[in-house]
């Protein structure tokens, strides 16, 4: 059975990457055209846009963590989640999870709790994302017709972000994984920061879409709202599509189709692609500053512990020479 589904996962990826590429080719003048005309302005405003959201999703799941009642220092949440965030790049969203838990435990973070917090993260990216969807409701009517209605429901995923439901969520994984229930509940107050923090995420990554798009023309800030939106529900839509690398496919044909009142079906699908391709220079880089700033702290952080060693026995020998 795991081998059935291991290719059964390869299968389907190929699938989706013959299919994404039929389309490239089949709107390759458009396509070609629309990438050629990006300006070195918008693809620097992209790219920094993304940075900073990446930064900011960290501070999601910090504050989470420590909802959870474990603590850690932002350069040493930068590391674990940057970092392990490239797991995500081969199929199934599960090593992704692994690789940060793992990098966790330098910083004596449980695993089980890493884990859990892992998929509260998930969670609440999720469901800020609905509720951004919805600002797409009303530009998408036009296409796709009264089913655009349905974004309307997305600000019910808030639910999710509630202290007993989270509290139950993380009791519930720990079971699971064979692990002692949380001795309190979530701290209540860690969640609103986190909730605002993962809104701000989704706001610098339509920036980079919305980036992209203005180099065919200056957009309205109400594109600039639909354009979130859209790419919010893409990437929401990725993610769900675990089997896939990256949710490669599923994240394009969402934000096609999200781009459609404002777009044409080729330019939309350029851009869509070339925001991939910003994202996977995006992770790289985040990850690259992530160790450069992680090492930099631990190495202030082993001279100030040699200064502190010193410190007393300068003193003793101080007061040896006064005696």
């Amino acid at each position: 059975m795991r081998k059935a589904i291991s290719v059964a996962r390869v299968l389907i990826s190929l699938a989706v990457v013959a299919a994404v590429g039929y389309a490239a080719t089949s709107e390759w003048s458009a396509v070609r055209k629309t990438i050629t005309s990006l300006s070195w302005q918008s693809l620097t405003i992209a790219i920094g846009s993304v940075v900073l959201g990446m930064f900011a999703t960290v501070k999601v799941w910090q504050h989470l963590l420590a909802a959870i009642g474990v603590e850690v220092d932002y350069p040493q949440a930068v590391q674990v989640n940057l970092v392990g965030q490239l797991g995500k790049y081969l199929p199934g969203s599960v090593w992704s999870f692994l690789l940060q838990a793992e990098l966790g435990r330098r910083y004596r973070i449980p695993r089980p709790k890493a884990i859990v917090t892992l998929v509260l993260s998930a969670g609440v990216t999720i469901a800020t994302a609905l509720v951004i969807s919805v600002f797409a409701i009303h530009p998408l009517l036009g296409r796709w017709g009264g089913v655009a209605w349905l974004l309307a429901l997305g600000p019910l995923a808030l639910l999710i972000a509630a202290p007993r439901v989270m509290t139950w969520i993380s009791n519930t994984l720990l079971r699971l994984m064979r692990r002692p229930a949380l001795d309190a509940p979530l701290i209540a107050r860690h969640i609103p920061f986190a909730l605002v923090w993962s809104i701000a995420s989704w706001l610098l990554f339509g920036l980079q879409l919305w980036a992209l798009a203005s180099s065919l023309g200056m957009l309205s800030f109400s594109s600039y709202l639909l354009v979130t939106g859209a790419f919010a529900l893409a990437m929401s839509a990725g993610f769900v599509a675990f089997v896939l690398p990256s949710g490669v496919g599923v994240r394009e044909a969402v934000i096609v189709a999200g781009l459609s009142p404002i777009l044409a079906t080729g330019p939309a699908l350029a851009f869509a692609l070339t925001s991939r391709l910003i994202f996977t220079v995006a992770d790289v880089s985040s990850a690259l500053i992530a160790v450069v700033i992680a090492r930099g702290v631990g190495v202030r952080a082993a001279r100030l512990g040699r200064e502190t060693e010193q410190e007393p026995a300068a003193a003793r020998l101080a007061q040896a020479e006064g005696s």
